[in-house]
């Protein structure tokens, strides 16, 4: 048994939280403490997990970086691993995760994490807005930056940096940019498998992209969500006046709508033909295929059109002070169980 703490934020998860939990007691090394963080979740997520042995603790909300901090707060060990609730292991995959941490060979480590979506549109979602979990850097290198749910760490790390962020987006990579501001010794172990399995609606993901949105102007970096579609935009507003100028305001409104339509199935070629082979991989479907180009075509528009609408949520309930997000400190109500893991 490995002594590390297992943090997982979880909110009606009552359909995937089993899987994981089960993979993670059945490891070849399992962790010493696994803590599930139930954010308010009205389905019977938390009894589940108690279930399965897991140290449950309820609170009254909180987004998954609380939900997190939450975790760590409570944990007993030194080392922490993050996962989420929609996720699961190869056998393997803690033992390999942790064994550089347990040496004092490394402070971080991260493992391969390999998406498996159940729909349509949620394969299409992640090969549109974050493929395979590359980064281009300033020089054009591309490089996998793995997100931190299925990495371990000292705990040492989230104390020095304080931990995540309250926000809904962002709250992920800003915590792995301030821990590696501390230039800690980081190693990526591409064998310590996890999977997840994505089952978002075409309507979950508009919300998620427009919450998404809001939250990473919150976050006070807008250029991460809204820098290229401000160009992007930007220039079809600008053709649109120079026809209005011109021709009149119906020729640069109809310029307009030609812009956004044409453009968008221009900037979804552009990504298929980027990530050709795992359109076809994801989606079981030729990268061509009409289904495949206008799905993602609709689904480009639609998150566009949420993110807008993110944007003037931010404008009007928070910096006109309509509604804005408190960030409150979730409370916690209650401890269902111990791990059954001593």
């Amino acid at each position: 048994m490995l002594p590390v703490s297992v943090i997982i934020p979880a909110k009606n998860e009552a359909h995937n939280i089993g899987r994981l939990l089960e993979s993670l007691f059945a490891q070849t090394k399992p962790p010493a403490e696994v803590i599930v963080v139930d954010a308010g979740s009205t389905d019977e997520t938390a009894q589940i997990a108690a279930s399965y042995g897991a140290r449950v603790l309820r609170v009254d909300r909180a987004y998954p970086g609380q939900a997190r901090n939450i975790g760590v707060m409570h944990a007993k060990h030194d080392i922490i691993a993050f996962w989420d609730a929609g996720m699961y292991l190869e056998r393997d995959t803690l033992e390999k995760l942790s064994a550089p941490l347990l040496a004092d060979e490394a402070d971080w480590c991260s493992g391969e994490l390999k998406i498996k979506p159940q729909t349509f549109a949620a394969s299409l979602y992640f090969l549109l807005l974050n493929a395979p979990y590359t980064h281009r850097l300033d020089n054009h290198t591309t490089v996998y930056i793995p997100p931190v749910a299925c990495a371990a760490f000292k705990k040492i790390l989230w104390e020095k940096v304080q931990g995540f962020r309250p926000w809904r987006a962002r709250e992920d990579g800003d915590f792995r940019q301030r821990v590696e501001a501390l230039s800690p010794r980081i190693h990526l172990i591409p064998e310590a498998i996890t999977y997840w399995t994505p089952d978002d609606t075409w309507l979950q993901l508009f919300r998620k992209a427009r919450i998404y949105a809001r939250h990473n102007l919150l976050s006070g970096s807008p250029k991460d969500w809204y820098g290229s579609l401000v160009k992007i935009y930007g220039s079809y507003a600008a053709l649109a006046l120079i026809a209005t100028l011109f021709r009149g305001v119906g020729v640069g409104l109809a310029v307009l709508g030609l812009t956004i339509i044409g453009g968008g199935g221009i900037r979804a070629l552009r990504r298929i033909i980027l990530f050709k082979s795992l359109f076809t991989e994801r989606t079981g479907k030729n990268a061509f295929s009409p289904q495949v180009v206008l799905g993602t075509w609709g689904l480009l528009l639609l998150t566009d059109i949420a993110s807008f609408l993110g944007g003037l949520d931010w404008l009007l309930l928070d910096k006109m002070g309509l509604s804005p997000e408190r960030f409150p400190e979730p409370s916690l109500l209650e401890e269902l169980s111990p791990t059954l893991l001593k």
